[in-house]
């Protein structure tokens, strides 16, 4: 990670996440496996222009960098190397919220000024988003949290209860294909990525109402990474 020096004063976002290669390897959405490929490059090339748009300093953690045997300490690790770098407020996320904006996470910058800790609620007993101020993070019992199961956010509130904490609207991880069609819904018809989604997906997705219908069938070779980012 990168160092910076913000004299213990700013809040930093962490993007905990997988290069495309591991992600779709781990998460088959598309059955083609270059364009599951594409699918994941496309995610992590969203998310980090969501987190750009904040102007907060950021840092990402991937298995390049990542230390710990299991994913609790993994991301426990990150976290605390940035607080060791002086940061006062971390911001968590992952490339899998389809829906997350960066209103997203001004909103819980903002929260955490008056609060200590802040979760996004995803609809499957997890968090999308997680918000930390040092004095409140607790690096034994949050490397304990039973993570990948629909018993993480009641977990970590458990955890912080005697902590002041704030919530943000409930939105969708997208770790499945019925997943990504039901957040596709949410994205505006314009949104390209919507488009770009639909096209790797290769199925039929009914638009918005007042939205014209467009029936997308199964493509075999689509190259739609011309001209992203590399993460």
């Amino acid at each position: 990670m990168k160092e910076y020096n913000n004299n213990g004063k700013a809040t930093a976002i962490l993007l905990f996440a997988q290069s495309e290669e591991v992600e779709s390897t781990v998460k088959p959405i598309v059955s083609i496996k270059k364009q599951n490929v594409v699918l994941w490059k496309k995610m992590n090339t969203r998310v980090l222009r969501t987190i750009q748009k904040t102007q907060f300093p950021y840092f990402i953690s991937n298995e390049k960098n990542q230390v710990g045997d299991s994913f609790g300490a993994k991301i426990t690790y990150a976290i605390e190397q940035l607080f060791a770098q002086g940061f006062e407020k971390v911001i968590v996320v992952g490339n899998d919220c389809m829906n997350l904006h960066h209103h997203h996470l001004l909103e819980a910058a903002n929260k955490l000024q008056s609060n200590k800790v802040v979760f996004g609620p995803d609809a499957a007993g997890g968090t999308y988003l997680m918000g930390f101020s040092k004095d409140s993070f607790e690096s034994k019992s949050f490397t304990a949290v039973p993570w990948q199961t629909n018993k993480v956010f009641k977990s970590l509130c458990t955890l912080n209860q005697q902590h002041s904490i704030a919530f943000l609207p409930r939105l969708n991880d997208c770790t499945t294909r019925l997943d990504f069609k039901k957040a596709l819904h949410s994205l505006a018809y314009s949104d390209p990525f919507r488009g770009i989604v639909q096209a790797l997906l290769g199925h039929f997705i009914y638009p918005k109402k007042n939205e014209t219908t467009v029936v997308y069938t199964t493509i075999t070779d689509l190259y739609f990474n011309k001209g992203s980012p590399e993460l």
